[in-house]
């Protein structure tokens, strides 16, 4: 594998591994009055040259001047088994603008692979999003990265109406330098190698094309769930959060007997099935908490009936783990086929069960490397043993359902839907750390070998408002698992609020391919970049976590990877425009809270600023957005959720520019407005949920 050039219309294109790479790459000239296009033609022929890497084909390229222009500049292009790099040779001072169109697989990654300028801003991307803090593209199904450089500046932008990215480069220079326009490097085995993860499976979304958002149990009713406390949640949620993206509602501990298939009458009087249809009937998916390497009870009867059965340490003792469980062997046939195959078909196949939480796996390598002389099959290493039963469930369950690895355990790459990349939390405000840990450090893999989960989200009293507003802020802008762990009937109406704005979890993904530190202090700035056909827009999040005193946190566009030019703020929690940002907003974050600034280049006026139906401002429910400026109309489609009021915000006044609403129009709603400081108010309100187009005519 290596590098190669075609001259294709005196423009590059770049093929690795005889895949094309950089298509159509041309060079333009500039000095202070004239532009000059310039084509590329052979000056000789290519050659190689020996290096301790690998030979490099050197191509010497001849650069013409389409009209005027200098006739004696000259560009090398060094072609390596990983960089390729084109260099130039001019006579005398001038500027240079590269620019081509990039492929890098069909799912490529705009990210940064290591700490570099601002690492502690950190980066997520909602849509093909842009930054100039990122300078690689990753392939996940290849595993690959292509890293750019530049002597100068050099920027790789996306196209959000085609998904199509770009690279530019632009740089001065003259005779005595030999300065590269552009560089690019191939690093390959980025997972398996470059983060030793050698059992990564890039993760496939076919089937699950959003993380799960939902409700689960432990962390308010632990082992005492009962169906009737399920009756009662899903009731609730069917009402209150199912019109806003709930799905999952999960049990934990507890519900099992003397084994997974068999329950305790006096919590579910009627059994798995009944409860699990009964969720369906709302309309979830009813999922379960399972530890499969168990048999789920201290003191099971399958210890005299199945001795055979169990996992023994060296000495010969049963070998107990999670909860004082006792375990079973993984790699007896009987054990495959009665146990994991029997369990996992009949909770899927028969009952329904369309969502599994498998519990205590971050540590079972360890288990079978200590019993492996023990195990009925010790050939198989470690590794093995565990991923055979992995795939044993997998197959049992199918890809349609949801498997949620819990916790973190890489092994499990391949098999997982979702893993929980971190430790349990808790109601209690210190108790939140460990879902920080878990997303600072973890949250690379997020959409790449599953969707990272966290753990659950609690937003109920000792949590201050401010303190739940943080913990809900951070999982609706990072886009990982979505469950919820509050006994929701019972929250005050300004907890359920937060819910409603960041249901459901969105397709969000990680434009930092590095893992920051495992504890404090963590990064107080996590900027989400949303791009759609209509619109890009950053949404910021300040924090300040387990800190005493406030912080001074200041954003720029600098700091934020943006192009220079204006900006204006509107606070997502408050419902506020704040103006422009200029060159930096410094805000005050108490402990414990935070700010949500939407940020918006201001392009031009009317210009909207926020939508109340997601944390994403517009990303889920404005699918379109227009505007007219010859007969001064915006137009627009959203989808609003029922009995649930949908504000628009528009900024209508702005640099001695005012637009002044004279008619507004749905097709199928109620709609009311109102102007307050230079900013427009429309609220739809719909009794179903729906997608409604609506019209603004302003003033002529």
């Amino acid at each position: 594998m290596s590098w190669k050039i075609k001259l294709n219309n005196g423009r590059i294109d770049a093929f690795y591994d005889d895949q094309l790479v950089l298509e159509g790459v041309e060079l333009r000239g500039y000095d202070q009055e004239d532009e000059i296009k310039f084509l590329l033609a052979p000056y000789g022929k290519p050659y190689p040259v020996a290096a301790p890497a690998g030979e490099q084909i050197v191509y010497i390229l001849k650069l013409v001047p389409q009209n005027t222009g200098p006739t004696d500049i000259i560009m090398e292009i060094f072609c390596g088994p990983l960089r390729l790099a084109l260099r130039l040779y001019p006579r005398k001072p001038l500027g240079f603008k590269l620019s081509g169109m990039v492929h890098w697989g069909w799912e490529p990654y705009l990210c940064r692979i290591e700490p570099g300028q601002f690492k502690d801003v950190v980066q997520a991307a909602l849509g093909p999003a842009n930054s100039l803090l990122c300078d690689c593209l990753f392939d996940k199904w290849t595993d690959r990265v292509l890293r750019f450089n530049a002597d100068d500046i050099f920027q790789i932008k996306a196209n959000p109406s085609t998904g199509d990215f770009w690279v530019e480069s632009q740089l001065f220079t003259q005779f005595g330098s030999i300065p590269e326009i552009l560089a690019v490097e191939v690093i390959n085995h980025f997972v398996t190698e470059h983060r030793s993860m050698p059992h990564y499976v890039p993760y496939d979304r076919t089937h699950h094309p959003l993380p799960p958002s939902g409700w689960e149990s432990w962390y308010c009713y632990g082992r005492q769930t009962s169906e009737e406390i399920l009756i009662r949640i899903t009731d609730w949620l069917a009402k209150h959060l199912k019109p806003f993206g709930c799905e999952v509602v999960q049990w934990d501990d507890g519900y099992q007997d003397e084994n997974w298939l068999e329950w305790r009458r006096d919590l579910f009087p009627h059994g798995g099935k009944w409860i699990a249809d009964y969720i369906h009937s709302k309309g979830f998916k009813p999922g379960i908490w399972v530890l499969p390497q168990s048999l789920g009870k201290i003191d099971s009867k399958l210890l005299e009936t199945k001795p055979d059965w169990l996992l023994r340490k060296p000495d010969g003792e049963v070998f107990r783990g999670f909860a004082n469980y006792p375990y079973v062997d993984p790699t007896h046939p009987e054990v495959k086929k009665e146990w994991f195959q029997k369990i996992f078909h009949t909770m899927a196949r028969e009952w329904g069960i369309d969502f599994f939480k498998i519990d205590g796996e971050g540590e079972m390598q360890q288990w079978y490397a200590l019993c492996r002389d023990q195990l009925y099959d010790p050939s198989l290493t470690p590794d093995e043993a565990y991923r055979g039963w992995l795939k044993i469930i997998r197959e049992a369950i199918g890809q349609e359902r949801t498997l949620l690895i819990c916790a973190t355990q890489w092994r499990a790459m391949g098999f997982g839907d979702c893993c929980r990349t971190g430790t349990d939390v808790g109601e209690q405000w210190p108790a939140v750390e460990p879902a920080l840990r878990a997303t600072f450090s973890n949250y690379w893999m997020h959409t790449i070998a599953w969707y990272c989960d966290p753990d659950v989200l609690i937003v109920r009293p000792p949590l201050t408002l401010e303190q739940a507003r943080s913990w809900a802020s951070l999982l609706g802008l990072s886009g990982q698992v979505l469950l919820n762990s509050d006994p929701v009937h019972e929250l005050p109406e300004e907890r359920v609020e937060l819910l409603r704005r960041i249901f459901p979890a969105q397709d969000i993904r990680p434009m930092d391919l590095w893992s920051h530190p495992p504890h404090g202090p963590y990064p107080q700035i996590w900027d989400l970049k949303v791009a759609t056909n209509w619109g890009q827009w950053d949404v910021v999040g300040l924090f300040r976590w387990f800190e005493e005193n406030a912080a001074e946190v200041k954003i720029t566009t600098e700091l934020l990877g943006l192009p220079t030019g204006h900006y204006v703020l509107y606070d997502v929690w408050e419902k506020s425009y704040l103006g422009e940002l200029g060159n930096g907003r410094t805000f005050q974050i108490d402990p414990g809270a935070c700010r949500v600034l939407c940020i918006r280049a201001l392009t031009q006026v009317p210009l909207l600023l926020g939508t109340n139906r997601h944390i994403t401002q517009g990303y889920p429910d404005l699918l379109n957005l227009k505007w007219d400026s010859t007969h001064k109309v915006m137009t627009g489609q959203s989808t609003v959720v029922e009995n649930d009021p949908y504000q628009i915000r528009i900024l209508v006044e702005s640099n001695g520019k005012k637009y002044l609403p004279d008619k507004i129009e749905t097709d199928c709603c109620n709609v009311t407005y109102h102007l307050e400081d230079g900013v427009l108010l429309v609220t739809l309100t719909s009794k179903i949920s729906q997608r409604v187009n609506w019209q603004i005519q302003f003033k002529k």
